[in-house]
């Protein structure tokens, strides 16, 4: 079973194999990856070609033609990028969806969830965004902050260390509250959706919600923390 798996992004299980065994191998003929994927050479290239197509490898110039992969970081970039167009396309297409709206619940269970739905939520703000965030996590909000602030959104930012965000103040606020299990990450935007989170080393988890009372919920965890 590939090590790596990429067809939650769209890739094909074959595509994902063509790029671990570059990854494992390094740059490569069809042929030679072929052998080392232990396929057919015609499903091999066909896996390449989608590869390259997908953003997961670059061929080279030249005969025989050579393939290398893509550095895992630019491959997340690229896959974070067209997730986050992909989720910016559905948004506007829902919006305009005439679907009563319904308090629904959403688990959170990783810091890069957490960051791309704070990002969503930001980008779509109209009223007010109240929110809590550790600070290593601003720099990476900053784009999707700047879009509120720049429409004269109310914005409400506090962190457990200080921020210099260059355009917006970043209030600090104490990380001793003994009833939040680790870092606090609260969120509510426009008095409709809250995030309520906590981030222990690299583990994350929490929870999105548009009910009332979880939006109450975090409105008051949040005003806790500013000893309001």
């Amino acid at each position: 079973m590939p090590r790596i798996d990429l067809t939650h992004f769209g890739f094909t299980p074959t595509e994902s194999l063509m790029y671990e065994v570059l990854l494992d191998g390094g740059p490569g003929t069809g042929y030679a990856i072929a052998r080392s994927a232990g396929l057919a050479r015609a499903n091999a290239y066909s896996a390449l070609e989608g590869l390259v197509a997908k953003g997961g490898a670059r061929m080279d110039g030249g005969r025989p033609r050579r393939y290398r992969p893509e550095s895992p970081a630019a491959l997340i970039a690229r896959i974070s990028n067209d997730h986050g167009q992909a989720l910016d396309r559905l948004s506007q297409d829902l919006a305009a969806a005439a679907v009563p709206a319904s308090p629904t619940m959403v688990e959170i269970e990783s810091g890069r969830a957490v960051l791309q739905l704070i990002t969503h939520e930001l980008t779509r703000a109209g009223s007010s965004v109240a929110l809590l965030a550790p600070p290593d996590a601003f720099p990476i909000l900053s784009p999707a902050l700047r879009r509120p602030y720049a429409a004269g959104v109310p914005l409400i930012l506090c962190s457990t260390a200080p921020v210099d965000l260059g355009f917006a103040a970043v209030e600090v606020v104490s990380s001793e509250e003994p009833a939040w299990p680790g870092m606090p990450i609260i969120g509510v935007v426009d008095g409709q959706s809250a995030i309520m989170a906590a981030r222990q080393g690299s583990e994350v988890g929490g929870h999105w919600s548009t009910a009332p009372s979880f939006v109450a919920g975090a409105r008051l965890a949040l005003e806790s923390f500013r000893g309001r």
